[in-house]
This record gives structure tokens, sequence and C-alpha cells, in this order.
């Protein structure tokens, strides 16, 4: 989910109430809706072909890539709309309203230029395919330029979303849009030739609508609006042409300060990590490599791992629809009410089953808090242990599998993405049992701080498992399959996103606009998580052709620093990464230079996969600046923000002890795995 700051939509002039689920703008996310509903029925299709009439397709595979490519690009303009493009917002939010608005406003109109110099770059590159005949290796031999015309088309909506939401007044946005478009247009036949500046050629496309964005921005919102655009992209590409003469390390330096003041600015995560990374691919080169950002483009979700993570999320969409939060909670409370703390150790317990549905902290937090938060209050638990706990369980989202998070991580490293999810599962209940234990702990050194419940009788308990024991099902069903090698790990998404449409039926709770709203959450979800990919991958190009993960590595090589220097340098990096950035966007940011590091000190991917899932989601917990805590403060504004501090830090310390567990004992994240055949 769109985690750090979705308070960025407030200063859109699209109404807020057309954002949501009931606005006119939802016909902007039907098309991404259409190709999530698809992904379903092709997946579904193919478990029930294979195993119902022994009769597997040859084309599943390749067409349900080339549908989740499509849902990723043409859910982008929705996922602006409902805000669902992750901005870090924590510096901007200690600005007062009159000055964070024109800096907001100037983070829109630069993403207004990277997006439609990646439009630009991307058409030439689906005309080039369509000329040349260009085909796809696979059984299906597909005309590459079909499936990318999707593409094209959700970057054009996508620049046409951000130049209205950067302009001011409609009839002013209208002449924006229509002047960005044009550019568009007219970069594209300008060709690859381009302006000789300083010795570095900076391409026409660029110009032209960097030109359009800037008169755009002048007729719209002043004169200085214009001016600061011109003046930042002046600098950058100066920096850039600097950097270029200055050596891997001044290089370096260029791209991480720009990265980060671009984030400090409110720009969306993925249009910042690619404008850096676009710019980086024209001025550090010897020649221009315009035609890798329209390849990062393309190839940077083409993949069938990535087609796994819409089906996740349309899975805990459709299953928080059904009411299972509150099923969860209320059955469990039956089950643990007479264990100290009762109420909060069924509340992690929800959580830890709630994460492996949604795959999501934040939802986590925000869903599980609604359901359990206010009762525990309510019956005498003090605020620290009560929202301390809900605080705790979040960062079981990403943790527990299956989890989005980790279905990225796969892909980025090129591991199993099924292994991954096996070798979270140990971890994941170790977090949770420990939690379980430090709530169990607290309450018998503090009794006051959580009582202890009633005593249930059998039946009570019955009828209580009946509420959430479906829910349990769905979620063995789903790891089995994947742990069996039944499916893979798209088709358990959409396995579980099948059965989860059954259990809402069997609730009551479904409907058509259940069905539309959760496709339409999915679609946005999407294409907010996975261009974050794509932005990350051009960033990454340049971090490869600069060698900088090479040359940390033998840094550390010649540093002589211990393994366990090295564990407790990253986490430290991670603990304070996390506090301002989600854990996605921070993964893509470092995975890159982390992961040789950690290599290099004897572990391996799947080791480095479950340690990662640790160490950033604790920084969404840790004070002052977790994500969740503010989560949890909007939720709650009778408890202080110190006691959902101090109640969190203590699931902080259990998370980091079981790091260090698994950092001396590995085989705790490799055995399952290893049985698996």
């Amino acid at each position: 989910m769109s985690s750090t700051a979705l308070h960025a939509a407030d200063q859109s002039p699209v109404p807020a109430d057309t954002a949501g689920a009931g606005g006119g703008w939802q016909v902007a996310g039907l098309p991404g809706a259409l190709c999530v509903a698809a992904l379903l029925v092709i997946s579904v299709f193919e478990i029930v072909s294979r195993y119902g009439f022994n009769a597997p397709t040859f084309w599943a595979t390749e067409i349900s890539t080339y549908v989740g490519v499509a849902a990723v690009f043409l859910s982008l303009a929705y996922a602006e709309v409902r805000g669902e493009h992750v901005r870090v917002e924590a510096f901007l939010e200690q600005l007062p309203e009159a000055r964070r608005a024109p800096i907001l406003r100037l983070a829109n109109w630069l993403g207004v230029v990277f997006i439609a110099f990646c439009t630009v770059e991307m058409t030439r590159y689906l005309a080039a395919d369509y000329t040349a005949g260009t085909r796809n290796w696979g059984l299906m031999s597909t005309l590459l330029w079909i499936p990318q015309v999707p593409v094209v088309l959700g970057l054009a909506g996508f620049t046409a979303i951000l130049t209205w939401r950067a302009s001011d007044g409609a009839g002013r946005q209208a002449a924006a849009a229509l002047i960005v478009t044009g550019a568009v247009v007219a970069g594209y036949y300008a060709g690859r030739t381009g302006l000789m500046v300083a010795g570095h050629m900076v391409p026409w496309s660029l110009l032209i609508v960097t030109g359009a964005a800037t008169v755009s921005a002048a007729i719209t919102t002043g004169w200085r609006s214009g001016a600061l655009l011109v003046g930042v992209l002046a600098v950058a590409c100066a920096a850039m042409m600097l950097a270029a003469s200055g050596g891997q390390t001044g290089a370096a330096i260029v791209i991480l300060i720009f990265v980060f003041l671009f984030l400090a600015m409110g720009m969306q995560v993925a249009v910042a990590l690619g404008l850096v990374g676009a710019l980086g691919l024209i001025f550090l080169p010897p020649i221009p490599q315009t035609v890798v950002v329209a390849e990062r483009v393309w190839n940077g979700v083409n993949s069938f791992t990535y087609t796994a993570v819409p089906m996740f999320v349309l899975m805990g969409s459709l299953l928080m629809r059904a009411g299972i939060s509150r099923s969860l909670f209320d059955g469990l409370v039956v089950w643990m009410g007479r264990i100290p703390g009762g109420l909060a150790q069924a509340t992690l317990t929800a959580s830890g089953l709630f994460a492996a549905l949604s795959g999501s902290s934040i939802a986590t937090a925000a869903t599980i808090g609604k359901a359990a938060g206010q009762e525990m209050l309510d019956r005498g638990y003090k605020p620290s242990l009560a929202l301390g706990s809900i605080a705790g369980g979040g960062t079981l989202g990403i943790l527990i599998p299956p989890s989005v998070p980790m279905i990225i991580f796969a892909a980025m490293v090129g591991v199993s993405v099924t292994k991954l999810f096996v070798a979270g599962i140990i971890p994941g209940l170790l977090v949770l049992v420990s939690m379980m234990a430090a709530v169990w702990i607290w309450c018998l050194l503090k009794p006051e701080a959580g009582h202890t419940g009633r005593a249930y009788s059998l039946a009570e308990k019955a009828r209580a498992f009946v509420q959430f024991g479906p829910f349990l099902g769905l979620i063995v069903i789903v790891i089995a399959s994947l742990y069996f090698g039944i499916v893979t790990a798209t088709e358990a998404g959409a396995l579980g996103a099948a059965l989860a449409l059954i259990l809402a039926g069997f609730s009551g709770k479904l409907s058509l606009d259940m069905i539309r709203g959760a496709l339409l959450e999915t679609a946005a979800l999407t294409g907010g998580i996975l261009f974050i990919v794509i932005g990350a991958g051009m960033l990454s190009w340049l971090v490869d052709y600069l060698r900088i993960a090479t040359m940390l590595v033998e840094a550390v090589e010649g540093s002589g620093l211990s393994i366990v220097s090295i564990l407790l340098m990253l986490m430290v990096v991670y603990l304070i990464l996390g506090m301002f950035i989600d854990p996605i966007s921070m993964m893509l940011m470092t995975v890159t230079i982390t992961y040789p590091i950690v290599v290099h000190a004897g572990y391996d991917a799947l080791w480095f996969g479950i340690a990662l899932m640790m160490m950033i989601e604790v920084g969404l917990i840790t004070p002052p600046v977790g994500i969740i805590l503010f989560v949890l403060r909007g939720l709650f504004p009778q408890a202080s923000f110190r006691e959902i501090s101090l109640g969190s830090l203590v699931f902080v310390g259990v998370i980091l002890a079981n790091v260090i567990l698994i950092a001396v004992f590995p085989q705790i994240v490799g055995w399952l795995p290893s049985l698996m055949r």
C-alpha cells in the first residue's frame, strides 16, 4: 500500500471525493481493473485445465505476463488520482502549508517532464519494434508492439493526470494538457538528435517536454513555477555533466544527493528514482543511453513473477471487504481470553493471520487496529500495551507469506518466489511467538497493563473457530499448494482470490459493488507498487554502470570488518531509512547495493530476503517518525504519542533479537526450503 504520504492527494485540484471508490474518476481505473480480472480468470482457467482436464495451456504464462504489464501501466493514472503512488512527506509535513504547496507543485511538474519523456522514448521503442516486426521468443511468437500499446497509452494517461494535478484552474489545466501532449508528439518526431552543451548532447525530446512543462507551469501557476522548474532541472543536468568527469565516487554522491532531494520534495518515489536514473543515462555515459529508458520501462515489470502481485493484493482486498478482521479478532479473543493480556495476544495472532492475507503492514495495523484497539482501551488496557501490540503485529505484514515485497525481492535477485515464501514461514512464526511471549511477560510484571479475560466453554470456542477457521484454511491451502509445487505463485494468489470470493459469498458480503471496488483498489495498488520497480530499474542501471556495488564490496573487503560489524551497519542503515521511507521503496533503492555485501559476508539470497523483510519493518514502528505510529495516533487521538512509542519499542527489540537469531542460526531460514522437492 502507499504508505508514507497519501496527504499529497490533498494538494490535487482533483476533488477528494472523486478519488475514492465511488467517485466519477473510477472510469480511469476500469482498464486496469479489467486487466486484473482477466489475469484472475486466466490463472484459474489454467489450474482447472491442468488438473481438471489434464490439458495445460501453452499460452497462459505469456498472456498473463502481458496482461500484468497492461494492468500496471493502465492503472498509473488512477493510482495517481487515488493517491496510491508512494511519496515521502516526512520532511514536507514539517513546513507550513504556504511553503509546502509550491514545493509539491514543483515536484509534480518535474514528474510531468519525466513521464512525458518516458512516453516519447517508449513510443519510439514501440515504433521500432513495429517497423522491424520484432517478435517474442516464446511459443506464441507475439509481435511485441501489440503488448507495448497499453504501455504507451498508460504513460500518456499518467502524463495527462500529472499535468492536470500540477496546474491550477479548469481552463488552464486543459490548455496545459494540450501543450504537453503536443510536446510529446513533437519530441517523437525530433528523433534521437540533440543540442550539444559543454560537450554533452541533450536530447531534443527532453528539451521539448521541459519547455512545454515550463510554459504550462508559467501560464497555470505563475512564472515563478516555470522558472523553478527550469532552474532545478538545469542544476541537476549540470551536476550530472560534472559528475561524468568526476569518477565513480563523485557520480555516486551526485546520484545520492538528487535522489534524496527529489524524495524530500514530496515527489513520487518511482518518479524520483526514475528521473535521477534518466538524467544519469543521458549525461554519465559517453553517449546518451535514452534507449535504455524505454527498455527499462518495457522490461521493468515484463516478467511472469510480477503477475503474482495483483493476485495477492486482490485476495487481501476481497477478504478485507468480507469482514475478516472483525471475525478474526472476535474468534481469537474466545480462544485466548484466559492468557495474560489475552486481548493483546488475540490482536497479535489476528495480525499474523491477517498479514498472511493482506501482505501490507500499514493495512494490517490500520485494519486490526480498528477492530481491536478501542476494545482493549475500553476494557482497561494501558495504551502502551494495547497500541504497542497493534504496532508490533502490523510489522508482520510483509514477513509472513504470502508477501508482495517478497515477490519483488525474488524478482530482483533471481530467487524462487515459492522458496522465499516458504523460507519466511518459520521466522515469521518465531517473531509472532516472540511478540506473544513479550506480552505475556509484560502482563506478569505489570498486571495492570492488561487484564486476564474470562474462561470460555468448548462450545463457545467451537463457534468461534467457525468464525476464523475458513480464513485459516484459505491460508493453509495457498501456502501448501506452493510448498508442494502444485501451483505457481501467481496461480496461488488467483486461487486465494477465488476462494476469497466464495468465502465472501457465504458471509453474505459478496456483491458487484464489492468486486468492482476490490478490482479498482487492486489495479491502483498494483500500478503504484510496480511503477517503483520501473523507476528503480533505471537507477540500478546506473549503479551497475558505475560499478558502485563492486566498489562498496571492495571497500568492505579492504576494511577488515567482521561479519557482525557488517550486519550491524546494515541494521542501522535500514532502521534509519525505515523511519522515513516505505518498505518496498526502501528495498528497491538499496538491494542492488546491499545484496552483494551480504553475499560477501557469507549469506545467501533466501537468508537476506527474510532478514531484509525484518529490518525494513522495524523502521515502521521506531520512534520518533515510524509510519505505523502515526497511523495509530490518527486512529486513537486519546492516546499520547509517547505512550504509543513506548509500547512499540518493546516490539522493536523483539524483531531485532530475531534478526540476530537468524544471523547466528541461518538454518532457521534455510531448513524448510531445503525440504522442498
